[in-house]
């Protein structure tokens, strides 16, 4: 059985307009310190990568990426970031 015109190239289905490609996207599994103490963890989504001395705010609370870590068989990049002390502006 022959598939017919749209099936077959689905692309054409779209009424002929290109799609492009989505925007990479950078996975973490975040941590967040105050001191030795983990506060909180989860998970974050950007388009743009995070770097180490970067300063971020998650849930609210302000602090500085200390380390991005590869991924251990998963596609999430390990991310601790250490907050602010209360009180300290900068």
């Amino acid at each position: 059985m022959e598939l017919s015109q749209p099936y077959a190239q689905p692309w054409l289905s779209l009424g002929g307009a290109y799609r492009s490609r989505p925007m990479p996207t950078f996975v973490y599994l975040y941590e967040l310190r105050r001191g030795e103490e983990v506060v909180a963890t989860g998970h974050l989504t950007r388009a743009q990568a995070l770097e180490i001395g970067e300063r971020i705010v998650i849930g609210g609370l302000p602090g500085i990426v200390r380390s991005i870590e590869p991924p251990l068989g998963d596609s999430e990049l390990r991310l601790v970031v250490q907050l602010w002390r209360e009180g300290v502006d900068s």
